[in-house]
């Protein structure tokens, strides 16, 4: 799963370098932490149900030269908003947040991790990362402590169906991954989303479409939306809103440059999103591969 892998990836992080600690809001087990707590037990703190203690404190661990990586929930990460822009960005602290469970879960309204990106991609200097597998989390986690400055990477709950030692393509900041080239519409998928992409491309073989890995949601990769984009249906999948997150940097990048039609696919913005297994909400709310890539093919 991706909470294992960032659990692992942590524990990697901390044994190379002794500045690492790990931070976490009443969620040791759910976020993948437990292992940490008990191999780095002195690194490690659990405030309690205080995100906005978590934040702040990361943030003073930053201050006094330590590395602090904090994971909390996606949906519980807006409780902390004033202490992450004030506390973190603001002074441009290295820490790293990892949130968990970004995307809709079975757990209901209070619990969809799906509005996240709509208040951080605002934030100056922040960095944002959505990596598609388990061994692209920890490769960014890595990334995440080089960059030396405040960075989130938001994964869903659960994990994706890429094979555990399929390789990874370097990062490169602010850079997207072409998955699978083609000639056909170009269809940009955030994270795990981009096994739905690909999904999508399968069914619409005769199209020839281009799968792209956003990768960075901040900064985005405006340069290769817009080389992509012209002439050429351009679509967007994300386990998001569709307000502030992949559908709005892709809409903010091509504004003022020609492109052709654009379609995007997400979680309807303007009514909170029900209880339910995912695979059914996704159902009623047109986010399956068969209906996306039939709306596609419809609008082609």
């Amino acid at each position: 799963t991706f909470s294992g892998a960032f659990g692992e990836a942590v524990c990697e992080l901390a044994r190379r370098n002794g500045d690492v600690h790990a931070i976490t809001a009443a969620m040791t087990d759910g976020t993948g932490l437990a292992p940490f707590s008990k191999a780095f037990w002195e690194r490690f703190h659990d405030v309690g149900i205080a995100e906005e203690h978590a934040v702040a404190f990361a943030a003073g661990l930053a201050t006094a030269g330590e590395r602090p990586v904090c994971a909390i929930y996606a949906t519980f990460f807006q409780r902390a908003l004033d202490c992450v822009y004030h506390d973190v960005v603001l002074p441009q602290l290295p820490v790293i947040f990892a949130l968990d469970r970004a995307g809709a879960v079975e757990d209901g309204p209070t619990h969809h991790g799906i509005y996240d990106l709509g208040f951080l991609r605002a934030l100056p200097g922040l960095v944002i990362m959505a990596p598609r597998s388990e061994a692209e989390l920890r490769k960014m986690v890595a990334f995440a402590y080089e960059l030396k400055c405040p960075v989130v990477i938001r994964y869903p709950r659960g994990g994706s169906r890429v094979p555990g030692d399929a390789p990874v393509a370097a990062l490169e900041l602010g850079r997207a991954e072409v998955v699978r080239p083609g000639s056909g519409p170009v269809i940009w998928a955030m994270g795990a989303e981009v096994d739905t992409a690909l999904a999508v491309s399968d069914l619409l073989a005769e199209r020839d479409c281009c799968v792209i890995n956003a990768r960075f949601l901040a900064p985005f990769d405006a340069e290769k939306a817009r080389e992509l984009a012209a002439g050429r249906m351009t679509v967007t999948i994300e386990d998001h809103v569709l307000s502030g997150g992949l559908a709005s940097a892709l809409d903010e990048a091509l504004a003022d440059v020609p492109h052709g039609r654009l379609l995007h696919f997400g979680w309807p913005a303007d009514r909170p999103i029900p209880h339910g297994k995912v695979a059914d909400l996704r159902r009623a709310f047109g986010l399956t591969a068969e209906a996306i890539a039939e709306r596609i093919d419809g609008s082609l």
